[in-house]
């Protein structure tokens, strides 16, 4: 298993691990989520991504295969922001491979790449119920920054 920057071949293998997360992620906890958006919009958005120069999408390969993604996206200083930061927009590892690192290898590779573009803050978004996934991401430096309530009538 090797974690690398995406090339041109892997961009299927990122659109179905998109997919994927939508269905496991969003799907089991945000019922407005639209379950078709990655089959209509999915392959489109990682292109746009993937050619983007202040977008970087890693993934954990085997040979070949694309078994996990991380999508980021840098966002320089501006007159809201006064420090570049990073955002990992999207995070998703297969699960015959969890437990093996590779979702801890690719925000390690997110903070390198972030870090070498001068971001000062990193910043990801995890659904409350994604225990998992915040335990990840609180081991690797992030800590709870705010919090968003929702009021679904």
């Amino acid at each position: 298993m090797e974690i690398r920057p995406a090339t041109t071949a892997d961009l299927p293998g990122i659109a179905a691990t998109s997919a994927a997360l939508f269905a496991e992620d969003a799907g089991q906890r945000d019922p407005f989520r639209n379950q078709a958006w990655p089959a209509a919009h999915g392959e489109q958005w990682i292109a746009d991504l993937h050619s983007n120069p202040a977008a970087r999408i890693f993934v954990a390969a085997d040979g070949a295969e694309v078994v996990g993604h991380l999508i980021a996206i840098y966002e320089p200083p501006s007159d809201m922001w006064l420090v570049p930061r990073a955002e990992l927009v999207s995070m998703f590892v297969r699960p015959p491979v969890r437990g093996r690192g590779l979702g801890g290898q690719l925000v390690d590779a997110f903070t390198i790449w972030a870090r070498a573009r001068g971001a000062v803050r990193l910043q990801v978004t995890a659904y409350a119920t994604n225990e998992a996934a915040q335990r990840l991401y609180q081991s690797r430096g992030f800590k709870p920054a705010s919090v968003v309530l929702a009021n679904d009538l």
